[in-house]
């Protein structure tokens, strides 16, 4: 097959800087044997070929899935048959844009002083966390985001804002995300006439932005093969990468692309045993050998607080399917419902009912065993809690009385690092995507459309033009349906 990505090159695979510890979940040999013979059985490295060979992958959308291209440190790694429309010199032109951009605001060489970033779902959702986890204090710009249509909120921030100093970051991949163009035509309207200098698009459909207002000059592109949940890799993550400069964005690239290398060649080998194949079986392991319909997401270093939230979406939007590639309804479960929560904050608040209700729940807990920049009293505390929770999930206890009792063989695995890096968290998130992948394999889905949430979307247009002009009360909620029918 042509196309392949360090297919033909030979590299050897660094460990990972992740270790993930399942030896607290309940398997038994059965389970184990269950979940090894299935990732053997579903012929992963002919579909891990197909997926970086560029091949059509998401067949309802007619498209390639080639995000490694967007973090991959030479070009030349993929072949010239079909690097000009997809993945060619342009990709490296549009990558230079933005981080020349970003590293423009991230040393102050701008006079803006605060940069707004609007967009939702993958828009948002992974350069927020990028931008939480790895921005450090001396950015000299202050990023803003916002996503969800909080009309208060806008108002509230660009009161306090300038808008000869501030600069917008329009996020969406078909610039027709109504939530996202509400906010940008009234940030718009704010910045008057210095909208012209002062606002910039991240898209796939440059057309929509000159519609729009934007200059040629202030669109960032990046291809139409990138799924949103994958598209804080590409000028979507401008903002992210202002708050980081521009030498930690490429060391995260790099190590998403050093997880990309090494998930490759693991796939080729007859029992793959890379991070991302094993995160794989314990999502599968938990949904379908033990049958468990949650997986918690719980994040005991700080700056992966936002990681559940990202999680939830990459997880649930890629898996969250009933019907197979062939369009036959499933007869197992698929998508997991991933909460997130912080720490110890979330041991004041969910872990009661995960230690002594009547539900599994099971739990990932994240964290990492150094942090040279906090005292070391704190560092050492989220540990220990972090490790003291897991061993009564685990363990559990027998208390004097029956309310004191801790049953214990709840599911809880540990994923650790010794530190958090750039390159350490470019790896796990690239990881968490081929993890989906390889489980997409196994249960034979699409993990890269997500036509669900297509018909709300449609009823809302329907619906918004009857409520301006209909009234409408509490005692109406049950009539949407007659609503719809006026409308048509």
């Amino acid at each position: 097959m042509n196309g392949l990505l360090y297919m033909n090159q030979k590299r050897k695979s660094a460990s990972s800087p992740w270790v993930l510890d399942d030896s607290r979940v309940p398997w038994t040999s059965a389970h184990r044997d269950n979940c090894e013979r299935q990732l053997v059985g579903c012929k992963l490295g002919q579909a891990v070929e197909r997926l970086y060979s560029g091949a059509e992958v998401n067949p309802s959308e007619r498209q390639p899935a080639l995000h490694m291209a967007l973090r991959a440190s030479d070009l030349n790694d993929w072949n010239n048959d079909w690097n000009n429309d997809q993945c060619g010199p342009e990709l490296q032109e549009q990558r230079e844009r933005f981080l020349a951009l970003a590293e423009h605001f991230y040393r102050g060489d701008s006079h803006l002083k605060s940069l707004i970033h609007v967009g939702i779902g993958g828009s948002d959702l992974g350069p927020r966390l990028l931008s939480d986890a790895l921005g450090p204090e001396n950015a000299a710009v202050q990023v803003h985001f916002l996503s969800t249509l909080d009309y208060r909120k806008l108002k509230r921030l660009l009161v306090t804002l300038d808008p000869a100093t501030t600069g917008v970051i329009v996020a969406s991949k078909s610039f027709t995300t109504e939530e996202t163009l509400l906010q940008a035509r009234e940030i718009f309207a704010w910045l008057g006439d210095h909208a012209a200098k002062q606002a910039w698009a991240a898209t796939a459909r440059a057309d929509r932005a000159l519609a729009f207002g934007f200059s040629a000059d202030s669109i960032l592109e990046f291809p139409h093969w990138t799924g949103g949940r994958f598209s804080m890799w590409s000028s979507v993550g401008t903002a992210a990468a202002a708050t980081m400069g521009r030498v930690r964005f490429e060391q995260l690239l790099a190590g998403a692309a050093a997880a990309d290398r090494e998930f490759f060649e693991a796939s080729m080998q007859s029992v793959p045993d890379q991070l991302a194949h094993r995160l794989a079986l314990l999502i599968h392991g938990l949904r379908r050998e033990l049958a468990l319909p949650t997986l918690g997401v719980v994040a005991y270093e700080p700056r992966l607080a936002l990681l559940g939230d990202y999680l939830q979406q990459l997880v649930m939007e890629s898996l969250g399917k009933r019907v197979d590639l062939s369009g036959q309804a499933l007869a197992a479960p698929t998508a997991p419902l991933i909460f997130s929560g912080r720490g110890t904050d979330a041991q004041h608040a969910m872990f009661q009912a995960f230690h002594q209700g009547c539900d599994n729940h099971p739990l990932l807990l994240v964290g990492c065993l150094k942090d040279d920049q906090v005292d070391p009293l704190w560092q050492q505390t989220q540990l220990a809690h972090l490790l003291g929770q897991a061993e009564a999930f685990s363990a559990g206890v027998k208390g004097r009385r029956s309310c004191e009792d801790l049953p214990g063989q709840r599911p809880v695995s540990l994923l650790m690092a010794e530190t958090l890096t750039p390159h350490h968290l470019g790896y796990l998130l690239a990881s968490f995507e081929h993890a989906v992948f390889t489980v997409s394999v196994m249960w034979g889905i699409n993990p890269f459309d997500q036509w669900g949430v297509e018909e709300g979307k449609r009823l809302a247009r329907a619906l918004k033009g009857k409520l301006a002009s209909t009234s409408f009360d509490l005692e109406d909620l049950s009539q949407v349906a007659n609503l719809l029918k006026d409308s048509e």
